[in-house]
């Protein structure tokens, strides 16, 4: 009888032992992706990158969920993939501002253009006269 017990309970606790030493999910690397995320959103991702920040989240909240399985494996991978797409909607939302901001200075540039043609053309005018 007891050694029917002991075939059973030390292959449990082994089990028991090989969970435990799963690597834990590093709070750092947790509060790392949700400052990703939130400087995307600062960035305008939310606006500029709304797909690649949801995918961000989604992953948060899957490296989370992986955490409380005690999944440590799959919850610094969900992390990486939460950073990654951070970082692309960051990456995103700045290119989106930085275009807008080189049309808006071509524009002023045009305008200055047509306005020195304008000055050159009432100076040449007021030559002749």
């Amino acid at each position: 009888m007891k050694r029917t017990i002991l075939l059973v309970l030390v292959p449990l606790v082994a089990l028991a032992a090989g969970c435990a030493s799963a690597p834990a999910l590093d709070p750092i690397r947790l509060t790392e992706a949700e400052a990703a995320l939130r400087g995307a959103e600062n960035a305008g991702a939310a606006e500029k990158a709304p797909d690649l920040l949801a995918r961000g989240r989604k992953a948060l909240a899957s490296a989370r969920q992986a955490a409380a399985r005690h999944d440590g494996a799959e919850a610094l991978a969900q992390l990486t993939e939460a950073n990654a797409f951070a970082a692309a909607a960051e990456a995103r939302s700045r290119a989106e501002k930085a275009r807008a901001e080189a049309a808006r200075v071509k524009q002023q540039a045009d305008d200055l253009e047509a306005r020195t043609r304008q000055l050159q053309d009432e100076a040449r005018a007021q030559g002749r006269q």
